[in-house]
């Protein structure tokens, strides 16, 4: 059997693995960047919840009023 005549050569196997792996380090990138984003999403949202209630308690207008409490 002759080197050349192998279906696969070297060259070939070196070029799919560099390309499986730059198509990795893409997907990779792009689930990180997914999850960072959703994750200031969610904090920007609890901050904004945070400061409405703050607001909403600190404002002289309805600092006695009794609240009603929410039922779940």
């Amino acid at each position: 059997m002759d080197v050349s005549s192998i279906d696969l050569q070297l060259w070939h196997i070196a070029v799919i693995c560099l390309v499986m792996l730059l198509v990795f380090f893409i997907l990779n990138y792009l689930i990180v960047m997914n999850a960072v984003n959703s994750k200031k999403m969610r904090e920007d949202r609890i901050e904004r919840t945070i400061a409405a209630v703050v607001n909403r308690d600190m404002n002289p207008e309805t600092r006695h009023e009794k609240k009603p409490r929410r039922r779940f």
